[in-house]
């Protein structure tokens, strides 16, 4: 049931910064993602140029997680993206006019349009098979002003459970602009 095309080897911006390799455990149910058609997450957050969170999350505690979110956040998520991006025009543009080359799918906020290089921060998405960056919509960025306005939009239960799963993931009180999607 793949229909996944157009892959690549996990370019190493999606490596830990910890180890310097692929993260190879989802980081709330510690599975396997290296093992072939494991379907995961993996997301990013950068601060002036340094990593400041990562972690990968295996599609089923992906899903559980945001299955979490309220239905007013989720609603609200959704709109708020419908607005801003036609995901599957943005496929087919990139696609056709670059191909693999996951540097130009993340050199721009997919909502604002803003160079990487000139915002102070962003967070980065991928969608992974085992091994492999896959081109689905993701990759992506989405710059700190992004992750703002959708941090507005989203119910005081979401907050929690957002909350919860920072705690989780980093054993750390997240910080209010923390957006773990």
């Amino acid at each position: 049931m793949d229909m996944h095309h157009d892959y690549i080897p996990l370019p190493e911006i999606y490596w830990s910064f910890e180890t310097g390799k692929p993260i190879e455990h989802c980081s709330l149910c510690d599975c396997e993602l290296m093992i072939a058609g494991t379907h995961y997450l993996i997301e990013k957050a950068f601060l002036k140029g340094e990593t400041i969170f990562e972690h990968a999350l295996c599609l089923d505690c992906y899903q559980t997680t945001h299955e979490s979110l309220s239905e007013e956040s989720r609603e609200r998520i959704n709109a708020y993206f419908a607005e801003h991006v036609d995901m599957d025009r943005r496929q087919e543009t990139l696609i056709e006019q670059h191909g693999s080359d996951h540097e130009k799918w993340i050199g721009h906020c997919l909502v604002k349009g803003f160079p990487v290089q000139e915002v102070e921060e962003y967070q980065l998405y991928g969608f992974c098979i085992d091994r492999d960056l896959v081109f689905s919509g993701a990759p992506y960025v989405l710059c700190g002003e992004v992750i703002e306005e959708i941090l507005e939009l989203l119910s005081a239960e979401t907050l929690g459970v957002m909350h919860d799963l920072t705690e989780k993931l980093f054993g750390i009180d997240a910080p209010k602009d923390l957006l773990v999607l």
